[in-house]
């Protein structure tokens, strides 16, 4: 049962992965679900301090989670350049730890009535109420949107398609990666259920303007080394990728562009609807 567990993909005989939609792959993201479910649900009911704490240790976990990872392919023998953190999925490491270290201030006072003359005094809420406020940075507000409206697409898309799927379920690699992706999906959840986010079409241009960042250089460094990260030099199999490049052929890269666009709008029109009938 754990005869591949201590082994990279290099390592492992064909044939012996969980596959794409398979039994043990829909498992997996059901647990998945149900992870970011409860700790959703477990962190709405937690005062704004501690979720702020919380966020910072959930960032650093993401870190953490990544060197484990490459110091386990180190004492295996088998780090290389196609572990650097050059992905979408990693890029929401350090995107997330900044978001998480930046400064947030609160409005932790309540107004509360004198029945002896009917007015309202402002008293300080050490727990904050519902009312309370939470203030950050423009700039802080517009990491976290990045995260939801782009990283988080992109996550769930890695956990829809994993490129690890030729490992078995019980594997290291494998189990690494579903626990990894998950909290990397659960951080933007929690900034938009606890309204550190609030993301609006009006910011379409925020997840354009990353990419438009950092794609270039990293296309460049693909093209001079062969690796295949962000996928702009091959679509990977079975992915929607693939899928397109199967109708598109050469230009399988403008629909690449495009199938970015339509995930990015789609996510921000869904939000305004429900801000719409909300």
């Amino acid at each position: 049962m754990f005869r591949y567990f201590w082994m990279e993909g290099k390592d492992i005989p064909a044939g012996v992965g969980f596959g794409h939609f398979t039994a043990k792959h829909i498992l997996m993201l059901l647990l998945c679900a149900v992870f970011i479910t409860v700790l959703t649900l477990w962190f709405k009911k937690q005062p704004l301090r501690r979720q702020n704490t919380f966020l910072k240790i959930l960032a650093c976990l993401m870190l953490a989670g990544n060197l484990v990872r490459d110091l386990f392919l180190l004492i295996i023998g088998r780090m290389s350049l196609a572990y650097l953190p050059l992905h979408l999925c990693s890029f929401s490491i350090f995107v997330y730890l900044l978001h998480a270290f930046l400064p947030e201030s609160y409005n932790d006072t309540v107004m509360t009535l004198n029945p002896a003359n009917g007015r309202y005094f402002a008293v300080r809420d050490p727990e904050y109420s519902e009312s309370s406020g939470i203030h950050q940075s423009p700039f802080r507000e517009a990491l976290g949107e990045i995260g939801f409206v782009l990283l988080l697409p992109g996550t769930v898309c890695a956990l829809l398609f994993p490129d690890w799927s030729s490992y078995p379920i019980l594997n290291f690699m494998s189990l690494h990666s579903f626990l990894w992706h998950a909290v990397l999906s659960a951080y933007p959840v929690l900034l938009l259920v606890s309204g550190r986010i609030h993301p609006t079409i009006h910011h379409f241009w925020y997840p354009f303007a990353f990419l438009l960042v950092f794609v270039p250089p990293v296309w460049l460094f693909d093209v001079l080394t062969g690796y295949n990260y962000l996928f702009v030099l091959f679509p990977p199999a079975g992915t929607p990728l693939a899928w397109i490049y199967s109708y598109m052929g050469g230009a399988w890269r403008l629909g690449y562009a495009l199938l970015t666009s339509v995930v990015i709008l789609a996510v921000y029109g869904g939000i305004e609807l429900v801000r719409y009938f909300k």
